[in-house]
């Protein structure tokens, strides 16, 4: 093994450049040796001989499309860091020769001998490039959403040396899922000790959830530059901790003020929000224990909150009921991703890789027409693309969307970036995959709202990392696309009556002599009926996700009520009385695929679904396509 080198990575990196600034090229030899030389500039380990885990030419049983079995060879493998193939042809690599490079390079991770597909993908063009790809979200990004490293500069960008000697021997370190979820749950839990001490001075709920809200937004959009920087940290600071509360109440309803309209806050011009978030720019009076929690959530790096976790968070730190829950356990991401992609993502992709295939046959002829017309065809890609509506019909706080919105942000950037590689030129973005792309129904009104929050701080989080330019004025549109209303029923009215309660099973008392809680005989739980009932409509959308609540066909009463279960019996009379709650979705989103509305559905449901008297709806489902 290859002692790590002494001198400063700089220094032998800028040897390593002028010792093959004019090598002739020879491929595998002049990848093995430039590989040994760009460890030991780098200070770290050279590979080892074969049955190492950390080799050159690693053996690989790969199975091909028709079923066979092929023989491959890694050109340089490290177990649980990465799979690197490299290329080396005279005057440098083509965007093309790379591509082919990078296609392999997924395919050996497919079929990686450890069981587990390492999390990098490196593409080396010999001296000249290297391509680092992560799937740190799931999944590799394709090939034009790569990172590219100039070798021939690497000695002067210190952050692509620091980035390459973690591949190399700590390649965990570069995961951002576990630092967001460190910050994502202190600021939740600052948020509801702030929301507990409002509601317990006798604000009512809705204000101090509209309230938290504009705090949360306003602590994000600092940090990722929608605001001038701190410009709420210090009002926080000075008018507040440092001033005088009422002070710090009027400052903060005029910069939300401006935050709405644009314009001048002191001495900086602000972006315009607008959206519903800012319309009403109350800041409710706090006192100095109150002020000093805002202080110390908007002092989080705010930039790396995760929003599929937030949301949920949030939903908790708002609700009374749930705020004890908040270190409960929510739907991971990686949970989410399970459906969302062979929903959503393997559809699309599917698409692209067949477009990707033409545009790669197109640019080898080298003729300007074929040029133009794989450029034509990636714009019509993108536009199929940026108009696709996705649907979540039990949205809860955007956790789906969010998710399903990364994903397909992913492919989109590809196919931008696939643009830019063709024309040479920046793309401007007149239009983008964003919140009006996704739709959702909801029947609780807070979790509605975190939706909508989520899904714009998932926007501007993605914006700030793949552009340089400020996003397009408003910065939060009130898109319209999550409704707030019952998913599987509709009616006319709905109205008590009081001749058809019935006793409230819920435990209330405590028994005196078991101390166990118990029904209160005096209790009685209305009867609601619901003239007019209808099964719902959801809206069009090409994918439907998510994750319907799940109630037992036994339970539905007790949650439900009496009046709601016989209304939504007599509006689907073809569904068995015996189906669970969920059924209904399942039936609803089958529906909307048989009827070519939809393309494909996913929804998450219990193993109960597939019991004999579930079978009627899951059949149906399955034969319509979802």
């Amino acid at each position: 093994m290859t002692s790590p080198s002494a001198t400063s990575p700089e220094i032998t990196l800028r040897a390593l450049r002028d010792r093959w600034a004019d090598t002739k090229a020879a491929e595998r030899a002049n990848a093995q040796s430039y590989l040994r030389e760009l460890c030991e500039a780098l200070g770290v380990p050279t590979p080892q001989p074969a049955g190492s885990g950390y080799e050159f030419e690693l053996p690989v049983k790969l199975i091909t499309r028709d079923g066979t079995e092929a023989n491959g060879f890694i050109d340089c493998y490290k177990a649980g860091h990465f799979i690197l193939e490299a290329k080396d042809v005279a005057g440098g690599a083509s965007d093309v020769a790379l591509r082919r490079a990078y296609g392999q390079a997924r395919q050996y991770a497919a079929h990686d001998p450890s069981g587990s597909a390492p999390p990098y993908l490196l593409v080396l063009d010999v001296a000249k490039t290297l391509l680092v790809y992560h799937r740190w979200g799931g999944t590799y990004q394709g090939f034009a959403a790569g990172h590219r490293i100039d070798l021939a500069s690497l000695d002067q960008r210190r952050a692509d040396i620091d980035l390459l000697r973690d591949i190399w021997t700590a390649p965990a370190k570069r995961d951002p899922r576990q630092h967001a979820q460190a910050v994502t749950q202190e600021i939740a839990t600052k948020l509801a000790a702030l929301a507990a001490a409002l509601e317990g001075r006798g604000f009512e709920p809705e204000r101090v959830a509209r309230f938290l809200m504009r705090v949360v937004f306003s602590c994000f959009a600092e940090d990722v530059d929608l605001l001038p920087r701190d410009a709420f940290r210090q009002t926080v600071q000075r008018a507040g901790v440092e001033g005088d509360p009422v002070k710090f109440q009027r400052a903060l309803e005029t910069l939300w003020h401006a935050m709405d309209e644009g314009g001048m806050f002191g001495f900086e011009s602000l972006l315009r929000f607008n959206g519903h978030f800012f319309k009403d720019a109350e800041a409710l009076p706090l006192e100095k224990a109150d002020i000093v929690l805002v202080l110390e959530a908007a002092k989080a790096d705010w930039k790396d909150v995760e929003p599929t976790i937030f949301g949920t968070l949030l939903t908790r730190a708002l609700d009374p009921v749930e705020r004890h829950r908040l270190g409960a356990e929510y739907t991971p991401r990686a949970f989410i991703e399970r459906l969302v992609r062979p929903t959503v993502e393997e559809p699309v992709r599917e698409r692209w890789t067949a477009v990707q295939v033409e545009v790669l046959q197109l640019r080898e002829t080298g003729k300007p027409k074929d040029r133009a017309a794989a450029e034509q065809r990636l714009r019509d890609f993108l536009g199929w693309m940026q108009g696709l509506r996705v649907l979540d019909p039990a949205c809860g706080s955007g956790n789906f969307l969010y998710v399903t919105m990364h994903v397909l942000k992913d492919i989109e950037y590809e196919v931008v970036r696939e643009l830019e590689a063709l024309t040479g030129h920046q793309e401007l973005r007149m239009q983008e995959i964003g919140p009006a792309n996704f739709f959702g129904i909801e029947v609780k009104p807070w979790a509605r709202e975190i939706a909508e929050l989520t899904l714009w701080i998932g926007f501007h989080q993605y914006w700030k990392q793949h552009h340089a330019v400020q996003p397009p004025e408003p910065v939060l549109a009130d898109t319209g696309t999550l409704e707030l209303r019952d998913a599987v029923l509709a009616w006319d009215e709905a109205a008590v009556d009081p001749s058809r309660s019935t006793l409230d099973p819920t435990p209330r008392l405590v028994h005196p002599v078991t101390g166990e809680l118990v029904p209160d005989p005096t209790a009685r739980r209305p009867y609601v009926a619901y003239h007019g009932a209808t099964p719902a409509t959801w809206p069009d959308a090409e994918f439907i996700v998510g994750n319907p609540p799940y109630l037992g066909a036994k339970r539905m009463r007790d949650a439900l009520g009496d009046g709601y279960v016989e209304a939504l019996r007599a509006a689907y009379p073809t569904v068995a009385d015996t189906t669970d709650f969920v059924g209904y979705w399942w039936r609803t989103a089958a529906q909307a695929v048989a009827r070519g509305t939809a393309m494909r559905a996913g929804l998450i449901t219990t193993n109960s679904i597939t019991q004999v008297h579930q079978r009627a709806v899951i059949t149906e489902a399955r034969e319509a396509g979802a």
